[in-house]
């Protein structure tokens, strides 16, 4: 009989409302299971298991494929975080077949869904967990006007033929219809081997002003969505793989988590050698 692996991630925001049982009940008596917990147990080691049941958010899903993405094995992840963006983009649920996904590669980490840095970009993991638990989605509210700001990250970013240089408020790796709550992304496609870049130009000004700048764009990216390629102060590509120069470190927010990056790396998109099966309850 082949192995399972139960990972529930307690510091998830909705991790009260699974358990172990429930888990098994859905994936049947076809598996020998163990249980592992996070962060009581440790970091979990996966070797030796045929599947792995990931419960937690995406940034807990992102954990496990950095570890298992090149291997043979099957993943069924059970949405349990605040947000769990990613999940609810995904069209597969229990009762389809399993499938490869597509994750981002950032310098050899490996993202299920976002890497972006600049305004707004640190609530993923700026949030408590006390709060998240607390308050849910609400949670992220405090920090959004702390966080609205004026960014300038001096980056190059090149995408095929194209290169864009300059100071950016916002840069944004995305495999996913939606991102912090807002479902913009009208070009996603779940099965192609890409995702898309977002860049939002800094603003002329700082301060107030600079403030007032940003707001249009902003608007427009998350509130109107995005649908066809665009360039300009808001530059919208799709692409398999985009190769960024940053001069200065810089804090990126990896599914939720904090990421730093510095120099020259590639962000590329591939499929998964393990099989990913998003269960919704």
């Amino acid at each position: 009989m082949e192995s399972c692996l139960i990972i529930i991630n307690k510091s998830a925001g909705t991790s009260d409302k699974i358990s172990f049982d429930y888990v098994k009940k859905r994936l049947g008596d076809g598996y020998k299971y163990s249980c592992h917990t996070i962060p009581n147990d440790g970091e979990p080691n996966l070797d030796g298991y045929s599947a792995l049941a990931v419960c937690g958010g995406d940034g807990t899903l992102s954990n496990v494929l950095n570890k298992v993405y090149d291997k043979q094995k099957s993943v069924y992840y059970f949405p349990s975080g605040t947000l769990n963006d990613k999940a609810k983009s995904e069209k597969h649920t229990k009762g389809t077949a399993e499938h490869h996904a597509v994750v981002g590669i950032a310098g050899g980490d490996v993202f299920s869904y976002v890497f972006a840095a600049g305004s707004f970009t640190p609530i993923g993991y700026t949030a408590s967990i006390k709060m998240k638990k607390r308050f849910g989605i609400l949670a992220y509210l405090a920090q959004v006007v702390k966080e609205y700001k004026v960014h300038r990250i001096n980056a190059t970013i090149t995408v095929g033929d194209n290169t864009y240089a300059g100071d950016f408020t916002l840069i944004m790796l995305l495999k996913s219809s939606r991102c912090f709550g807002f479902n913009f992304n009208k070009a996603y496609d779940e099965q192609k081997e890409s995702g898309h870049l977002i860049l939002i130009r800094s603003p002329k000004h700082d301060g107030l002003l600079g403030k007032i700048e940003m707001f249009f764009p902003f608007f427009r990216v998350f509130f109107m969505g995005l649908k066809k390629e665009r360039e300009g102060t808001i530059i919208f590509k799709e692409t398999p793989c985009a190769n960024i120069n940053l001069p200065c470190i810089t804090n990126f927010c990896k599914d939720g988590e904090k990421s730093q990056k510095q120099g020259e790396f590639e962000v590329c998109f591939k499929k998964t050698e393990c099989n990913v099966n998003t269960i919704k309850r």
